[in-house]
């Protein structure tokens, strides 16, 4: 008896259910239902979009999460591959260099060709450039002005950085991109009686500016540096090395046969550099750690020249951001950290490169290929990608800034957000001096007697000039010794 008692009150329980969902069905809203009940692929034909990238490895779901998944769950009709030029994991079997061109295009001109040529290519601004440079992808600009697709508000970091690319037009479109801006201490500014810097300024301004707000002393803890290239850490060599990227400086030709750092322009770099290490301006390598707090007490700013109020400026990255919205809301959780007010301009230039500016940079942009045989599809992706309503989505990341400036936040309401987006990225680099890294490892030891050549002019024991006609000197014996062997690795430097 309970059994059949058990068995009614079961089925009043289903018919329940089944009348109720019957009721609800037409009042779920049009996307529940697809979602709900979204066609299986073998009831869809499918079309095939294939994308094509430098690098890549067997794992592709962090890409697919980033670029695709959306994509796919909205066209069940397009089926998406990832095709990489050059598997990252067999050379992880394989004890020999990969055996790439000079730039890379052979790998990819192999995956843009045959019976299955991608239709997108993804890459950074190198990349892009050789593609643009050797007629490998297709300008978007008549697809944009057929589709009337609205740009108006892209950032114009993005914009003119990828027409930089292309000579003017637009052959590429990047959903994101990474940017910095120049932070400033507006207490350490007051306190020296002197004006806060402003956007558009440069170099040679701000350093300026810098050398007034400096309080300089034997004692390392009771310094205060007037600029740092970094917050956390600083070697003053490759701080150096980044004060001039917008430059486009090389330390050897694109052959790796010969040293190109005796010129005026490095000796203004180093000088300049060095005479602001010496002065105390920007920190020295004594000056990156000041240890914890007192009775070496540990804290979590203790490293950070900015927040703790060793440095009145800082070059910082957008997510820095929120690493000064979280500082100042467990402020009464850190032992000896003294708030103060900061403020965000952009970044410095230099006057011969008006609007370039250090770290910032465009990464993954998307293309069409020249070969693509599916065009229409590929710019419904890129267009997708590069959409409003993914950029809303994108918007939630604080470490890189989607390139549809409406949704660039910040936790400070207050922060001048166009410090983030107005300038122009660094240029692309020679993709050849790359491929010498890749077929030379030993080549990147000529930066460390660089380094050690830089130390010694900035402690005084040589002048700028006589520096880097020593760093050419020993260059050149270490270029022409990889010349006979490329897998030379060198033990020690002399001159």
């Amino acid at each position: 008896m309970n059994y059949i008692n058990n068995t009614k009150r079961l089925w009043r329980r289903w018919l329940s259910f089944g009348v109720c969902a019957a009721l609800l069905l037409p009042l779920i809203p049009d996307g529940w239902v697809t979602a709900w009940a979204e066609p299986s692929k073998a009831s869809v034909e499918q079309r095939v979009l294939r994308i094509g990238s430098l690098w890549s490895g067997e794992d592709d779901s962090f890409f697919r999460q980033q670029f695709t998944d959306m994509y796919e769950l909205q066209h069940p009709e397009i089926h998406l591959e990832i095709i990489p030029a050059i598997d990252t994991n067999e050379l992880r079997y394989n004890d020999t260099y990969p055996d790439v061109s000079s730039d890379n295009l052979e790998n990819i001109r192999a995956i843009m060709g045959g019976n299955k040529p991608v239709d997108v290519i993804v890459g950074d601004n190198t990349l892009v450039k050789s593609l643009v440079d050797h007629n490998l992808v297709q300008s978007l600009e008549p697809l944009i002005e057929r589709d009337q697709y609205n740009l108006s508000n892209m950032a114009p970091t993005m914009l003119n950085g990828v027409r930089e690319l292309g000579r003017g037009s637009l052959f590429a479109l990047a959903p994101t991109f990474s940017s910095s801006a120049l932070f400033y201490n507006k207490g350490i500014f007051d306190a020296a009686g002197v004006g806060y810097p402003t956007d558009g300024m440069t170099w040679s301004e701000v350093f300026a500016l810098a050398d007034k707000v400096t309080k300089k002393s034997t004692n390392k803890e009771a310094r205060i540096y007037g600029f740092s290239m970094n917050g956390n850490f600083s070697d003053p060599f490759w701080d150096m090395q980044r004060y001039i990227a917008p430059l486009a400086l090389t330390m050897y030709d694109n052959k790796g046969q010969h040293m190109t750092v005796n010129t005026p322009q490095w000796k203004q770099a180093w000088t300049t550099y060095s005479q602001l290490v010496k002065k105390q301006i920007v920190p020295g390598l004594d000056g990156a750690d000041f240890g914890g707090n007192e009775g070496n007490a540990y804290s979590p700013i203790q490293s950070d020249l900015f927040l703790t109020g060793k440095t009145a400026m800082v070059v910082g990255e957008y997510g820095y951001l929120n690493e000064l919205s979280g500082v100042e809301r467990n402020a009464a959780k850190i032992k000896n950290y003294n708030p103060f007010k900061w403020g965000v301009v952009t970044v410095p230039t230099f006057q011969e490169k008006p609007g370039v500016a250090v770290g910032t940079w465009l990464g993954n942009m998307m293309a069409i290929s020249a070969t693509a045989a599916n065009k229409e599809d590929a710019w419904d992706l890129i267009k997708f990608v590069n959409s409003n309503e993914v950029a809303k989505i994108k918007a939630h990341n604080r470490s890189e800034l989607t390139s549809r400036k409406d949704y660039i936040s910040a936790p400070n309401s207050s922060v001048n957000l166009d410090a983030f987006y107005t300038l122009k990225p660094l240029p692309a680099t020679d993709p050849v001096l790359g491929s010498l890294q890749m077929e030379k490892p030993g080549i990147s030891q000529i930066n460390d007697v660089g380094r050690q050549l830089f130390i010694d002019v900035y402690q005084g024991k040589r002048t700028a000039l006589d520096g880097l006609k020593a760093w050419e000197k020993q260059g050149n014996t270490m270029l022409a010794a990889l010349q006979k062997d490329p897998t030379v690795y060198f033990d020690s430097f002399g001159e």
